[in-house]
């Protein structure tokens, strides 16, 4: 450990991280060079796929392999065209992670399905393949998030159903999942571009797919009609290329144009991500930090939203544990509120405001027994910010402070 990266003492002595938080700006040069070009051309709204729409969308494709990609104005817009693309429907519910972000369970809604929870697995913030085998009901689709950045084991979920799989890759940009990006492993996959992603376009989304019924119906749900009379081919759609459904869900030019640069930056702040969390990981294991990882093996490669601990041991008071490492100045950053405990999914009636096909569907509220797995997650898990830019200092810092804070929460509680 370098001189450089020894903590000062913090609370009561307690080691704390005393460098700031390593970060250039979010947008740089190319960023603001690409949006000038396009104010200068006075053009900011592509109701067809306008060069600038066309290159983001390739760029997708080149990312996932798929073969398609559509742009949308919200990681939001791209789940609900994507749900309605495979048919979810109010004949059968969604199957949904209860690690994820609202708009990954309300899209369903807005799909005209309803949702189904589905717990996680014991060591990972992924959906349980087994769980999922077992669950009992009727369904029309599952919504697959990658968590965290962690690719979720694709090949096991397909396995263990015939339904058609949204993968929701808002935290997973340029991740692999056993050699095969994800976004092509579903029958398609969600980015989102809002600003916090590791990809951004300020706002934004993007859906990719290998299947053209899957495209066209997306297509169908909020682009122009002057797009879709070009695009559609299916002989079930075609009497949609007049209106569409109109849900206006195109994305903005410079939000096109801001995503494009940064998808050419990914590599290297991923590269960056990666070797900071090695440094994290080797001075934690030298302080028997009883601190552990999800798995991502040799051939899959992990995004960069947040990245997630496990403590290996009983947490009895979590509200202990974040305390310590806050005031270690650790930069953690809380889970997502329970999901599944909120008024909105445990009280039919306020959600049927909203959607009133709910009142006719076979919608219960997630119940707590069905979700063993998410709730220790809960008590367990930590979500750690790590920079996008080379900082073994400030890493060796954290995982000093991090180390001390939890054992002290541990033996204290």
């Amino acid at each position: 450990m370098t001189d450089s990266a020894d903590p000062v003492g913090g609370s009561a002595g307690q080691p704390a991280v005393t460098l700031p938080f390593p970060r250039t700006a979010k947008y740089g040069a190319a960023e603001t060079e690409a949006v000038l070009a396009v104010m200068q051309e006075g053009h900011l709204s592509d109701i067809d796929r306008g060069p600038r729409i066309a290159a983001l969308e390739d760029a997708f494709t080149t990312l996932t392999g798929a073969q398609h990609a559509l742009s949308f104005n919200s990681g939001t817009a791209s789940l609900h065209s994507a749900l309605h693309g495979v048919g979810a429907g109010a004949h059968g519910g969604v199957v949904v992670s209860p690690m994820t972000w609202v708009s990954a369970i309300t899209a369903v809604f807005q799909a005209g399905s309803y949702p189904v929870f589905c717990d996680i697995e014991p060591a990972s913030p992924n959906l349980s393949a087994d769980s999922l085998a077992h669950l009992p009901g009727t369904y029309s689709a599952v919504l697959a998030t990658h968590a965290w950045g962690i690719p979720a084991r694709m090949d096991e979920l397909a396995s263990a159903t015939a339904l058609p799989i949204v993968e929701d890759c808002s935290h997973a940009h340029g991740a692999v999942y056993r050699g095969r990006p994800v976004g092509s492993w579903g029958a398609a996959g969600c980015f989102s571009l809002q600003e916090s992603k590791s990809v951004s376009g300020g706002e934004g989304g993007v859906m990719t797919t290998s299947n053209r019924q899957v495209y066209e119906r997306a297509l169908t749900l909020g682009h122009h009609p002057q797009r879709l009379q070009r695009e559609l081919t299916l002989a079930s759609l075609r009497p949609m290329a007049a209106s569409g459904a109109a849900y206006k869900y195109r994305m903005p030019v410079l939000s096109a144009v801001v995503a494009t640069e940064q998808l050419r930056g990914l590599p290297a702040r991923m590269k960056a991500a990666e070797a900071n969390l090695a440094t994290l990981r080797e001075v934690l294991a030298s302080f028997d930090a009883p601190i552990t990882f999800p798995v991502v093996d040799e051939t899959s490669v992990r995004g960069w939203y947040g990245t997630p601990l496990i403590i290996t041991l009983p947490v009895h008071d979590p509200q202990q544990l974040w305390d310590r490492l806050t005031q270690a100045k650790v930069p953690i950053r809380p889970l997502y509120e329970d999901w599944a405990n909120v008024p909105l999914l445990q009280h039919p009636d306020l959600a049927a405001r909203y959607w009133p096909h709910l009142a006719h569907t076979a919608y219960t509220p997630p119940s707590r027994q069905m979700l063993a797995n998410y709730y220790r997650a809960r008590r367990q898990m930590l979500i750690l910010k790590i920079p996008h830019i080379p900082a073994p200092d400030y890493m060796e810092q954290v995982a000093t402070a991090m180390a001390s804070a939890v054992h002290r929460a541990l033996s204290d509680s």
